[in-house]
């Protein structure tokens, strides 16, 4: 009898800890799916500021000139943060995630994009700052063009990463709903409706 309720315990246990690893392995194959997508939109965005204000930054007005620069500079260094965030997921290895490891990339994804909205909002600020202090400086039109610009893309960004930041809060919502049981020989992870 002995060994009957051990050999159910072990096989109780074997399981549950493969249901608790697919589940594991489906949550961060999502996370890891949203990540991607995300880094596919800000790549859109930078693409479309490279080449748009590529083209228009051959005008006579310089206020304008000056901000279509600007836009294609930060074109430029989002493309390489979309690129580098987008290959970076691609190339994460999902094997046998803990609960643990699955937590602590949940909260690091969503305050990454906590930590930038914050950014976003002084950028906007800064941007603004540089709009409304231009008459003072001694180049007034570049000072407004790259204010305009940051205000702008400052602005795209705090949308950017606030959806961003909601999206994988919903996600991470999904480990509230899971619970770890733990009894003798076994060990199971419940996932409540």
């Amino acid at each position: 009898m002995k060994r009957f309720l051990f050999s159910l315990g072990l096989i109780t246990a074997g399981f549950s800890s493969f249901s608790q690893t697919t589940d594991l392995v489906k949550f961060e194959k999502e996370r890891i799916r949203i990540s991607k997508n995300s880094m596919l939109v800000l790549g859109g965005w930078s693409v479309a500021n490279i080449v748009g204000s590529g083209i228009a930054t051959n005008t006579s007005n310089r206020e304008m000139r000056y901000f279509h620069q600007m836009n294609v500079m930060w074109g430029g260094i989002n493309l390489a943060i979309a690129g580098l965030g987008y290959f970076g997921n691609a190339r994460e290895k999902i094997n046998n995630p803990t609960l643990a490891a699955v937590l602590k990339h949940q909260s690091r994804t969503e305050k990454t994009y906590l930590i930038n909205t914050g950014l976003d909002v002084l950028y906007v600020g800064a941007g603004l700052w540089m709009n409304k202090s231009s008459d003072n400086q001694k180049n007034p039109d570049k000072f407004k063009g790259y204010g305009n610009s940051i205000m702008l893309q400052g602005g795209f960004l705090l949308l950017y990463d606030a959806i961003n930041y909601a999206i994988h809060r919903k996600h991470g919502k999904l480990l509230d709903k899971m619970e770890l049981n733990g009894g003798m020989g076994s060990v199971s992870v419940v996932y409540r409706f």
